[in-house]
């Protein structure tokens, strides 16, 4: 939860998760004590435009509450100068230090993150009121945009219930604010609104929030369901209603047989929820190749993702445990239980610490090849400033 707390600071988590959190949209502004310098620019903006080339959707155009037309991404320019929103989808996985944040809010929610570029012309509409289909954190990077939220229609939409199929609510919105560079807009899922940028152009970063839902707690349990052959089996002729009724009734009573008889069945979602994370950059090389992996013999530096979450459950036999990060399992056989706690609560140590945790074991036989496989796996990389 620390990235969150960290990001609305000095905003209470407590009264945001009470009062807020997919319940109400609030403004919080700077004050002069929150900036988003270090997440996006114009000239970060600028180099994105010139050295990459985006497909359509990715990159796209709105103006008076329409997208336009592909064709016409080759004069975003022009279109742009003429008052059209730009869009820029998942900036997350182009900047750097956009997808530290998105990294650090997935370990603190536990839900996928995307994060979207708008680029808003003066007095400007470039969508028309709409709500989104999972929470958002709007966050303000250059020049001052108004936004008008107002209450939900439809509690809860889920994502395939867009808002053009609703119509937008009448009267006066609950919540009306101007966003200043550093200050951010909480909206809910299901909450309409539109925003106009003042009379600067207008620079933010939509951080959207993909919450789990019982809908998709439900088809997780549909797709297990279907490794048992009595719930792929045909139900029978529905004009014979009654042997219809009594083979569904049977099918509702094998269900609650079922939950009943899996007490862990609520961790086994979870888990999957969990291995879902994949971790901010995954690869370092030529380490990862298996080159030059001890460049300072025992005094290499290893460090290990700051949010890598991890789960750690012993064998059977005790002889070891079972390691589960993201969605890989390894298994460290005959290790200590200091060595593991250590491993993966520290941020970074060297091969001196790791000898220290396995002092009965040999620095050549056993405990180069267990960094290695580390290394190799991913787990942990190899600190390319202690490189000499």
């Amino acid at each position: 939860m620390q990235a969150l707390i960290d990001l609305i600071s000095p905003y209470q988590i407590e009264t945001f998760l009470e009062k807020n959190w997919i319940k109400k949209a609030i403004f919080l502004p700077s004050d002069g004590k929150r900036d988003f310098d270090n997440l996006f620019s114009w000239k970060k903006l600028t180099d994105l435009i010139n050295y990459h080339e985006f497909d359509y959707p990715s990159l796209r155009l709105s103006k008076n509450g329409k997208i336009l037309d592909k064709s016409e991404n080759e004069n975003f320019i022009i279109h742009c100068q003429q008052g059209a929103t730009l869009v820029i989808d998942r900036i997350h996985k182009l900047v750097p230090e956009i997808a530290t944040l998105a990294s650090q809010l997935r370990h603190s929610l536990g839900y996928r993150i995307n994060v979207n570029l708008y680029c808003s012309l003066p007095e400007e509409q470039g969508f028309s009121c709409h709500y989104d289909t999972h929470e958002v954190f709007v966050l303000q990077i250059d020049g001052q945009k108004e936004w008008r939220i107002f209450n939900d229609t439809f509690k809860y939409p889920l994502h395939n219930q867009k808002s053009d199929l609703f119509s937008p609510p009448n009267g006066q919105p609950y919540l009306n604010c101007v966003l200043k560079p550093g200050d951010i807009l909480y909206i809910p899922r299901g909450h309409w609104h539109y925003a106009v940028a003042l009379n600067q152009p207008s620079l933010h970063l939509t951080v959207g929030v993909h919450c789990k839902t019982g809908i998709d707690f439900l088809e997780w349990l549909a797709s297990e369901l279907c490794h048992k052959e009595e719930w792929r089996k045909s139900t029978p002729l529905i004009t014979d209603r009654n042997s219809a009724s009594e083979h569904l009734d049977n099918l509702i009573q094998n269900l609650i047989k079922y939950l009943n008889n899996n007490d862990d069945i609520q961790d086994e979602y979870i888990d999957l929820v969990t291995s879902l994370e994949k971790p901010i950059a995954g690869f370092s090389l030529p380490y990862q190749l298996g080159f030059n992996i001890f460049p300072n013999g025992r005094d290499t530096k290893f460090t290990r993702p700051k949010v890598q979450r991890v789960r750690i459950s012993k064998l059977s036999d005790s002889n070891g445990y079972k390691i589960k990060i993201w969605s890989k399992e390894i298994i460290l056989r005959g290790v200590t239980t200091t060595l593991v706690n250590n491993l993966f609560s520290k941020e970074s140590f060297n091969g001196n610490d790791v000898a220290s945790w396995l002092p009965d074991f040999d620095w050549q036989i056993d405990i180069v090849p267990l960094l290695s496989r580390l290394v190799l796996e991913g787990i942990i990389f190899v600190d390319a400033s202690t490189d000499n």
